[in-house]
């Protein structure tokens, strides 16, 4: 639960990170910065604030776009995109042989919008059955072989914005960060969470970029153990 004391206002966020209050604002719309509303006022969670200047690091140039995004997540991930084009596919395998996984979370930053959410055990039992949803976080990373227990942490999931959209409206997810219970991932492009031969797990490669995005050092360490088993011995500098 996050008490008033990890809330920022836009204005102080703006200055930690060098930027405009409208671009925290965006940030905060894309799921990018976790953000309440407490009246008419927009909040920060301080926490993803530090990870966005920690972890994130802004830096010159820009992300992978959503479609090449999820196609260098299907790749390593031994799946086919089929709506990369050859040439693509050449720039995607660079990608793959020069970014750090350091640079992971800005490079991938567009493959979904971040959700901080509550859900009651009831829908969120069925959403771990859902064929619109695949599980990701800790409890995907130990499926595929990294060594990540769950433990107390939010359940995660990728959920397609179909069904992200009719959860809200049907009030079985509630947008508040404040007393969050799960994390829910909306990927930018459609019919991307269960290539081929998948099951109902998120594909390594995104669980990777994922736990990456978490920033600590037990998440670096589970996603270093995935991308090596999929062929990718990764430099963390």
């Amino acid at each position: 639960m996050v008490s008033s004391a990890d809330l920022l206002p836009v204005a102080r966020v703006a200055r930690i990170l060098g930027i405009s209050r409208e671009r925290v604002r965006e940030l905060a719309h894309d799921g990018r910065l976790d953000a309440i509303r407490v009246g008419r006022e927009l909040l920060i969670d301080v926490r993803s604030v530090e990870r966005r200047k920690n972890v994130v690091k802004p830096a010159a140039g820009r992300p992978l776009s959503a479609r090449m995004a999820w196609g260098l997540l299907w790749s390593l991930s031994g799946h086919r995109p089929s709506w990369i084009s050859p040439s693509e596919r050449v720039r995607l395998a660079r990608y793959a042989r020069e970014r750090e996984p350091a640079d992971w979370p800005r490079l991938l930053s567009c493959r979904a919008r971040v959700y901080r959410a509550r859900m009651l055990a009831g829908p969120l039992a069925r959403l771990r059955e859902d064929v619109h949803a695949v599980i990701s976080g800790p409890v995907a990373a130990g499926h595929h072989g990294a060594d990540l227990m769950a433990g107390g942490a939010d359940e995660e999931f990728y959920v397609d914005a179909g069904r992200f959209d009719e959860l809200a409206r049907s009030r079985r997810i509630r947008l508040d960060g404040a007393e969050a219970n799960v994390v829910i991932r909306v990927p930018a492009l459609p019919g991307v969470l269960r290539p081929p031969g998948s099951d109902g797990y998120a594909i390594p490669a995104a669980v990777a970029a994922d736990l990456l995005d978490a920033g600590d050092e037990r998440s670096v360490l589970a996603a270093q153990q995935l991308l090596t088993r999929l062929g990718e011995v990764p430099k963390l500098g």
